[in-house]
């Protein structure tokens, strides 16, 4: 069995009633933290997820509410005496952005009682995360607006779209996406489908979601402003019934 417990669900702009995004992983030996905004140390000790238990992280892209707790919460690590390594998983091209984010907030490998350990992964690669859960992932459209810049500036670029597969059954999320279009980056049938809707209207989203067939569709990155409108919808329309407006400490099973 797989746990999902959504210990962050709320959007890019700050909120007092949600955490930025983040995603907590538990299988039968491993917990896996999927992105690590500001404040996800004390969101996942206020959900009773004891920090030293993290395994292994994943950072999906580099903008800020994705990625910037990942020094507050390794630093907590060694405050709390870790000594297991923690095995941190991002794009290749974000791994030296990273390691000069960690250097310049003072996380000197030298002077940790752990080792951080970068797993780069590419493009369409096949990931094994533990030994009942992997993962495919594939660049969308998110950061093509910042492409622009690279002529000035050296930008990470990486913002994928991730396939999960535990025993079979088939979890995308999607992180921040572009477009609507980047839902179907991953053609097959899935079982779970974890939807960021800052970028996509709900609409788009249940009209794209029949090509994937979920049996269960969970909104995260959901902005304060838009709450209101999602519920009303989810009231209204005869297609919502397994769309799921998520909220900071629920936590569901995947059989």
């Amino acid at each position: 069995m797989l746990k999902i417990k959504f210990i962050g669900t709320g959007s890019a702009k700050t909120s007092l009633k949600r955490n930025f995004t983040s995603l907590l992983f538990k299988t039968s030996s491993e917990n896996i933290l999927i992105d690590c905004g500001e404040g996800t140390s004390k969101a996942l000790i206020q959900q009773n997820v004891e920090l030293n238990s993290i395994d292994k992280i994943i950072i999906s892209h580099l903008h800020s509410d994705h990625f910037t707790g990942l020094a507050g919460l390794i630093t907590n690590f060694k405050l709390d005496q870790r000594k297991k390594p923690i095995h941190l998983f991002t794009h290749q091209s974000n791994v030296p952005f990273i390691k000069n984010y960690l250097l310049s907030s003072l996380i000197i490998p030298e002077r940790m009682d752990f080792e951080i350990l970068f797993k780069e992964f590419t493009e369409n690669e096949e990931v094994n995360l533990s030994e009942d859960l992997k993962f495919v992932a594939k660049q969308n459209s998110h950061l093509d607006k910042y492409k622009i810049h690279k002529k000035n500036y050296s930008l990470p670029s990486a913002s994928p779209t991730f396939l999960f597969i535990h025993y079979g059954k088939k979890i995308i999320y999607t992180s921040d996406i572009g477009s609507a279009d980047d839902l179907l980056l991953f053609s097959e049938p899935i079982d779970i489908l974890i939807c960021e809707i800052s970028h996509i209207e709900l609409n788009q989203l249940i009209d794209l979601a029949k090509k994937l067939n979920p049996s269960e569709i969970y909104l995260i990155h959901i902005p304060d402003e838009k709450e209101k409108d999602i519920l009303e919808f989810l009231s209204s329309d005869s297609e919502a019934g397994k769309i799921v407006l998520t909220f900071d400490g629920l936590e569901v099973a995947v059989y």
